[in-house]
């Protein structure tokens, strides 16, 4: 039985999944994050031990297509390192591309429109026939607006001018501080310059949390998040040129599974395109990559 491999690698983990030429799952394996800029060297191992680990059951022999999307791909030097790797490791044709480009294809099954992705950062893909835009997706020291991580130093902004400004800490950063078991709050310095982006953005739980028990702060935090994202897609909606009612997708557990945001999105871009069609759905970027390769290897792909 012929079949491609699909592989959607990001900052966490790294999913290698088999479909056969119907497009059903013949096969799974996992791996840590395949990030190259986090750690190139760990992160090939990872996406190579994914595929391996995908490959176990079937017969090499019968792959005819490996399609990855990673995370970071557009900011990597250097690709020689993992293509000369996956060359020498199964010696089967190959394409890389941004995982974003994955995730577009899975979600809006191949058709014009546009992905918004938004988790502990945030970045947008449109896609139109052959053209292809971006908009956001300049990372957490100049952009990323309304992703976890912009979310959190929102908050963490507003403890640090209530302290300048010498008046009572709000109940939101009293909480804050507490939960980060800090003494005083010159010592979040301290805290936010040494951990990662994504220790960052793990408090949004918690201000997800004290939105719900109706902290203005907080909600107002994540309708701000909701309309920035909403002015990314704009955005690429107009360089793409969508008339009428376009196609928007949305994925990344921001906008996926806090309500209060994607109201505020949603809002946003009907205020413009009253007739938009929203993709909501949960699919495996996997799926992308499936479609994308068999496109790649000219078969037609059965409705």
């Amino acid at each position: 039985m012929q079949y491609i491999i699909s592989v959607d690698g990001g900052g966490t983990k790294t999913e290698a999944i088999a479909y056969d030429l119907e497009g059903n799952v013949i096969s799974q394996g996992y791996s840590g994050y395949s990030n190259l800029l986090i750690n190139e060297k760990e992160g090939i191992n990872h996406i190579i031990e994914a595929i391996e680990n995908c490959l176990l059951p079937l017969s090499k022999e019968n792959c005819l297509f490996l399609f990855l999307g990673l995370a970071g791909y557009g900011g990597i030097k250097d690709i020689n390192p993992l293509e000369s790797a996956l060359n020498e490791s199964f010696r089967i044709p190959f394409k890389i591309v941004n995982d974003a480009r994955l995730a577009h294809a899975a979600l809006l099954n191949g058709k014009s429109g546009v992905l918004t992705i938004a988790g502990t950062g945030s970045v947008c893909i449109g896609l139109d026939q052959e053209k292809i835009v971006t908009t956001g997706g300049w990372g957490h020291l100049i952009g990323d607006e309304g992703s976890g991580y912009w979310i959190c130093m929102e908050i963490f902004k507003n403890i640090t001018q209530e302290f300048d400004e010498n008046i009572q800490l709000s109940y939101l950063s009293q909480k804050l501080i507490e939960k980060l078991q800090l003494n005083e709050v010159d010592e979040l310095k301290q805290y936010i310059y040494h951990n990662p982006k994504s220790v960052i953005a793990s408090h949004v739980p918690f201000i997800v949390e004290m939105a719900g028990m109706g902290d203005l702060i907080a909600l107002d935090v994540l309708e701000r998040a909701g309309k920035l994202l909403a002015k990314t897609t704009l955005q690429a909606i107009k360089k793409l040129k969508l008339q009428g009612a376009p196609r928007v997708a949305i994925k990344g557990s921001i906008l996926q599974h806090i309500q209060i945001v994607q109201n505020s999105f949603v809002h946003s871009i009907r205020e413009q395109y009253p007739s938009v069609k929203f993709y909501t759905d949960h699919i495996s970027s996997t799926y992308g990559g499936y479609l994308l390769a068999m496109k790649e290897i000219n078969i037609c792909i059965k409705k």
